[in-house]
């Protein structure tokens, strides 16, 4: 007989015996007995029932007549019809894919490779081949996908490998049917196909698109190529080889969506009295993945995904509310009526909520308020996300007042759309909250179980909603509806333009097979307000491409850069009309790029960062360093510094092979990067003018010739060049119009621009020591700053420009006698530097470091009141520098802000303070490649 060990039986029966109500909640719906409550589980059937138990439990009414539940149909799947076929083909060597249209074609075959028209990459598969009438055959995937240098996103998926974008392509020039196949270095001669599956609630494709076994394109293409040899060759050069075939495919496709009913669970809190008529609704879904599958992170691994937190922990929150509203509510004489709702299918598309707000229980129209829990079980600090807070005037202060009798720290911003259930009732004017506790890498992964999440923390966010709830049921506060014109920031694929329109799709309608996106509603002051579109259009066309679906809208979008003016052609009262748009960037109401204020001031739009890829390690410690994204990949990259309008990065790059450092631009919202330096000498330091970003500055030693200066002598120690051929030029930002700045003999370089224009603070050793001066943008004026025997230098201003802070090392004795030494050689030894701050005249000179350590690259926050910087003070050897904020004043103890065991140093905020990029080895410490990543600072 199999026995539990003693010490594990009282484990769990003291567990059981402490559980408080949220957890059993929590821990039921995320067993492995609710199936992951995907739809068409029984789980999910499971999980319904137990919520009604507890609605019942609660003494709540059914919302729905004399039921609790409100059946409603999800479309689950595609089936096959009676007539399908492509001649030539038995049913075994092809399939249709989920997300295909019915329909017949005849037509010529080309073969167009990938399918991949990526101009930032200069790979066009397209150039030269009219699809016009013709049968489309591409390979899934990309090329190069197995090489982490890839252009295309190293080895994780681009948005030019989706199958979706891929028919989108196809279509819109003129293909009457797209062909898949997988190639031989994905298929491994299993020659299989992929079983036909839902592609969720959006409309198909507005073609037939079917797949190929392997073995059947390689008959087609055999008299011109080898798809083995085809990808090596692709992969090796990057050079399209698409053509057209001497070959005919007839077929047809008959295909059709299946549906399913789920069902929406609810119960009301009568009300009383003369507010009895009017409705609060408190709501979370209860629905999630399943066994994984399409809106998993880890899509090939079928196995239970639980979510616990999506969303297990905000149901179990709202039934915990919910008994607790009964106690708040109870000697209330004058109430409004609560109604208690989970909602399922949100996780394909909000079906739920959108068929609750479609078929209310009662008039949506007496509906004063909705709260939406969704994921509140990782708090951390107790730190509450209250996104919507914009959707009412009432809202912040109704929050703060209860988050501080909670002494909860509540984050309120936004407006009432995003992707969660409160949508569905902010389209309809209702304002809205929705509660949240933050994202986590076990989000959409089988990972997300019931042990990792922080139950007391949504406890407190239970009691958080019971109270605000109460509130507003008492009548103390009516939130009155605001069109915001605020959007939570986003960030967009790391290889997309991410073009901003600020619309709001109707998610009751994602399943119309009509074509194009119906509009709930448009973002207040977006590019789509001010163009004239509405909500109740139906947007079919974007720039010439035509619109079926969510996901043509989003590609259209993806293929666009903030700034441009689009026609967009909506249906209105069953008649076409023309609009024309300019995108923005996503934030600060989506707007067009336009002037910004200056550095360190409020107003900046949210930064949309394309540039990159995500990077999934983690260090202990790091808590300031949010969403972190690795910008290079390869070589030697440092000195990072904003543009004004914190959209561009000018950097300082070495390749791998050798060579000079050479200046160059990264657009953060394009990923794309071009040099600006001449190619000539070695350059260092480069930054942009200030305020309006259209120069930049950079030291370069061009002028004493193109060859690089010889590296310094390592056998004499860890050395710097500050080579005597260094000199500032000022360039137009694109590298045109270059100018020489400094003319003297020696050193110049490491120049900054006033953030508010008309000076460069600079070092230079033309008095004979390294010292800090300022001169006018045209090279004038000059202004010695520091005069202390000693290497000054690596100095910035505040965003004010009243004050300046900078390394510098102080020498005696025999040190200084080295000091002088490798100076007259052009060197010097960073091995002990310490940081100064001083008034931007260089008076009242203040000593900010004492650690004896290599301090370097300090730079003020954006509010001017502490500095971050480099250092390996904690290493004893001096080899590892972290990266460490102090106060401005020198008062108190650094913050280590990097764990990482690896380089990490020069550290910049961008204008708004929001995100910090720096360099690193983080991503190979056992390696020589420094490269850049970029974090939101929190």
């Amino acid at each position: 007989m199999n026995r539990l060990p003693y010490a594990l039986l009282l484990t769990l029966a003291l567990r059981s015996f402490a559980a408080t109500p949220i957890e059993t909640h929590i821990r039921t719906l995320a067993s492995d007995a609710m199936e992951g409550r995907g739809l068409g589980t029984a789980g999910l059937a499971k999980s319904a029932d137990y919520i009604e138990k507890q609605l019942r439990d609660a003494k709540l009414q059914p919302a729905f007549g004399k039921s609790y539940r409100q059946k409603f149909p999800v479309k689950m799947g595609v089936s096959l019809g009676a007539k399908n076929h492509i001649d030539g083909l038995s049913d075994d060597d092809w399939t249709p894919l989920g997300f295909s249209s019915a329909g017949s074609f005849s037509a010529p075959i080309a073969f167009v490779g990938y399918g991949i028209d990526a101009p930032p990459l200069n790979y066009r598969e397209y150039e030269g081949i009219d699809l016009k009438g013709k049968v489309a055959l591409m390979l899934r995937y990309e090329p190069q996908e197995r090489d982490d240098k890839s252009p295309f996103d190293g080895r994780k998926p681009s948005r030019w490998s989706a199958l979706r974008y891929k028919a989108l392509q196809a279509r819109e020039r003129g293909a009457v049917a797209v062909v898949f196949v997988t190639g031989p270095q994905q298929d491994e001669a299993k020659d299989k196909l992929p079983a036909l599956a839902n592609d969720g609630p959006e409309s198909p494709a507005g073609l037939p698109v079917i797949q190929v076994k392997a073995s059947v394109a390689q008959k087609w293409l055999a008299k011109v190529l080898s798809l083995a040899q085809f990808q090596k060759d692709v992969d090796a050069d990057l050079k399209p080889r698409s053509r057209v075939l001497d070959a005919t495919l007839t077929g047809n496709v008959d295909i059709a969506a299946t549906y399913a009913d789920a069902e929406n669970v609810a119960g009301i809190l009568p009300g009383r009295g003369k507010l009895a008529n009017e409705v609060v609704v408190v709501g979370a879904h209860y629905d999630h993945l399943g066994y994984g599958g399409k809106g998993s992170m880890k899509p090939n691994e079928h196995a239970i995904h639980n979510g616990a937190d999506d969303n297990a922990s905000g149901t179990a929150a709202v039934l915990v509310a919910a008994k607790r509203l009964t106690e708040l509510l109870k000697d209330a004489t004058d109430r409004r009526t609560i109604v208690i709702a989970l909602f399922s299918a949100e996780e394909v598309g909000l079906g739920g909520s959108s068929y609750f707000v479609a078929h209310p229980p009662l008039p949506l129209a007496n509906v004063k308020a909705m709260i939406n829990l969704d994921m509140v079980g990782a708090m951390h600090d107790d730190k509450l996300i209250a996104l919507g807070s914009e959707s009412a005037p009432e809202w912040k202060s109704l929050l703060d007042r209860v988050g501080g009798e909670l002494h909860l720290n509540v984050a309120a911003s936004g407006d009432g759309y995003g992707p969660s259930d409160q949508t569905s009732f902010y389209a309809h004017q209702i304002p809205v909250i929705h509660f949240f506790t933050g994202t986590h890498e076990r989000y959409h992964t089988p990972e997300d179980d019931a042990d990792a999440i922080n139950f007391d923390g949504a406890q407190k966010a239970s009691e958080m909603t019971a109270r605000v709830a109460a509130s507003l049921a008492r009548g103390d506060v009516t939130p009155a509806y605001a069109r915001a014109t605020s959007a939570p920031a986003m960030e967009g694929d790391s290889r997309g333009y991410g073009a901003y329109l600020g619309t709001i799709p109707d998610y009751s309608a994602m399943e119309s097979s009509t074509g194009g996106v119906k509009l709930a509603d448009v973002r207040s002051g977006g590019p789509a307000d001010l163009a004239g579109i509405k909500g109740g259009d139906t947007l079919v066309e974007m720039a010439g491409t035509r619109i079926q679906n969510l996901y043509d809208m989003t590609y259209a979008l993806q293929d666009h850069k903030p700034g441009e003016t689009i026609d967009v052609v909506v249906l209105r009262n069953e008649q076409r009309v023309t609009l024309h748009a300019t995108l923005g960037t996503r934030g600060g109401g989506g707007q067009a790029i336009s002037p910004v204020p200056a550095h360190g001031q409020a107003g900046l739009p949210v930064l949309h960062i394309a540039a990159g890829k995500p990077f999934e390690k983690t260090f202990d410690g790091e808590k300031h360093l949010k969403d972190i994204r690795q910008l290079t990949f390869g070589g030697e990259n440092a000195e990072a510094y904003f543009s004004p309008d914190g959209k561009k990065l000018i950097y300082q790059y070495t390749p791998e092979r050798g060579g000079c450092d050479q200046q160059y631009i990264m657009d953060l919202t394009t990923g794309e990067s071009k040099r600006v330096s001449s190619g000539n000498g070695r350059t260092t330091c480069g930054y942009f003018a200030y305020p309006n970003g259209d120069r930049v500055i950079y030291a370069s030693t061009e002028a004493a010739g193109a060859e690089c200066p010889p590296p310094p002598d390592r056998s004499r120690g860890y050395i710097w060049g500050v080579f005597p051929s260094y000199d500032i030029y000022v360039a137009n930002a694109d590298g045109s119009n270059k100018k020489r700045l400094t003319t003297t003999n020696g050193y110049d370089a490491e120049g900054v621009w006033c953030h508010k224009g008309g000076r460069i603070l600079f070092t230079s050793v033309r008095d004979g020591d390294l010292d800090l001066y300022t001169m006018d943008e045209d090279g004038g004026n000059v202004k010695r700053l520091t005069n202390t025997v000693g290497y000054d230098g690596g100095a910035f201003f505040n965003a004010d420009c009243t004050e300046i802070v900078w390394r510098a090392s102080r020498f005696e004795g025999a040190a200084l006698d080295e000091y002088k030494a490798l100076l007259s050689e052009g060197f010097v030894k960073p091995s002990k530097m310490e940081l100064y701050t001083a008034n931007a005249d260089g008076t009242n000179a203040r000593q900010l470091t004492k650690n004896g350590a290599a301090n370097f690259c300090p730079y003020f926050t954006s509010d001017g009141k502490r500095i971050i910087y480099s250092s390996n003070m904690l290493d004893p050897r001096g080899r590892e520098f972290d990266i460490f904020i102090i106060n401005k004043d020198g008062t108190g103890d650094p913050e280590r802000i990097t764990t990482a065991p690896a380089f990490d140093g020069f550290p910049m905020f961008s204008p708004d303070g929001k995100f910090l990029v720096w360099a690193s080895n983080r991503a190979n410490p056992e390696g020589r490649d420094t490269n850049l990543f970029i974090a939101r600072w929190e």
